[in-house]
């Protein structure tokens, strides 16, 4: 792709692909490595270490913001802030677990361009780009953080992008920015993007050539994998009288089928399984309302963290269904790529 300018490597910001979601928050670098955090924080301070200060370590930070609120970020943490609220992508919890991925990704201390996502029924408005939330976006990560353990990143830009539609973006430009061996062939189809998150599924249908997308086949519904963790604990507490359901048991009982008590492994197949089919219907019953059988798409791509753990309940839906390499991953690479080749106009 033509390039509006030449930037010296060495003092320009790097390019990040930050997708911020409600579940998790997926960082892809210039280099290609994905790093993803859980978003999971609790406003206050909850952490305690037997060595360190205030708890910090790898895996966790205490953030303030100039609110004047302080956040304990870590991946373990109990009773964690719903991040299932309207104004979630300008709050001051969005902005502390953005600065928290990037600050796991090596950044630091360092100037970074990111490009950042919304789902399609927030991007869009009757068909017109919502400014008034996507300013607010970039105006939310424009804000200071100060974590209590270290420098954050400096973010010199956000560009807004949307979440499906990035993910199309990823199938057609290689990480060099040149077209993907799959180019022609994505290009020259009507393809349905599903966007699996944590709070919202989206639907994208973009039409041959890729530069317009059927706004009235496209949008997204409040139907997300947080729902599958909400189902499984639910059923947790009723079956063995949990009182508490810590995440990395619940995590552990949608990866593996299995959960440990008193020491030992039981199965929780059968819970998470039925689980995992209410889901899907759901799912589906949106995704239909928008995009219809589908039979008339030449493919449809299942993007995002949902889709992995769903992704035998979603499949057989859709026959010509594809699942990219690393899913969950797909909207940041595209980010990246959208951010660096086609609104910056780079060239390597």
């Amino acid at each position: 792709m033509k390039g509006k300018k030449q930037m010296n490597t060495k003092s320009r910001p790097e390019f990040v692909g930050v997708d911020d979601g409600h579940y998790a928050v997926k960082v892809v670098t210039e280099k290609g490595q994905c790093f993803t955090i859980p978003s999971r924080a609790r406003s206050g301070k909850h952490l305690i270490a037997w060595q360190g200060q205030g708890g910090e370590g790898a895996d966790g930070a205490i953030y303030s913001t100039d609110e004047g609120v302080t956040f304990t970020v870590h991946e373990h943490l109990s009773e964690c802030d719903d991040t299932r609220f309207r104004d979630y992508p300008k709050s001051p919890l969005n902005r502390v677990l953005v600065h928290h991925a990037l600050r796991k990704a090596g950044f630091a201390d360092k100037p970074v361009s990111i490009a950042t996502g919304l789902p399609v029924s927030y991007y869009y408005i009757g068909g017109n780009q919502n400014e008034e939330l996507i300013e607010a976006k970039v105006a939310n990560l424009k804000r200071r953080v100060h974590c209590e353990s270290g420098a954050c990143a400096d973010i010199v830009e956000n560009a807004v992008t949307t979440e499906a539609i990035a993910a199309y973006f990823d199938q057609i430009i290689d990480m060099d920015g040149s077209p993907s061996p799959a180019f022609s062939e994505v290009q020259g189809a009507s393809v349905g993007v599903i966007d699996v998150g944590g709070k919202t599924t989206d639907c994208a249908v973009i039409l041959p050539g890729g530069a317009h997308v059927d706004t009235n086949r496209s949008g997204s519904s409040d139907v997300g994998v947080l729902k599958l963790s909400d189902s499984v604990e639910a059923a947790l507490r009723t079956r063995f009288g949990f009182d508490n359901v810590p995440p990395r048991l619940l995590e552990a009982a949608i990866a593996t089928g299995t959960i440990k008590m008193y020491g030992q492994e039981e199965s929780v197949k059968g819970i998470v399984q039925e689980a995992k089919e209410a889901l899907a219907e759901a799912i589906m019953n949106n995704v239909r309302s928008k995009i219809g059988t589908g039979k008339d798409l030449d493919w449809v791509l299942f993007v995002g963290g949902g889709s992995i753990v769903m992704r035998d309940q979603l499949a057989k839906h859709f026959p010509h269904h594809r699942f990219p390499n690393r899913p969950e991953f797909a909207n940041a690479r595209g980010m990246l790529k959208i951010a660096k080749y086609v609104l910056n106009g780079q060239e390597e």
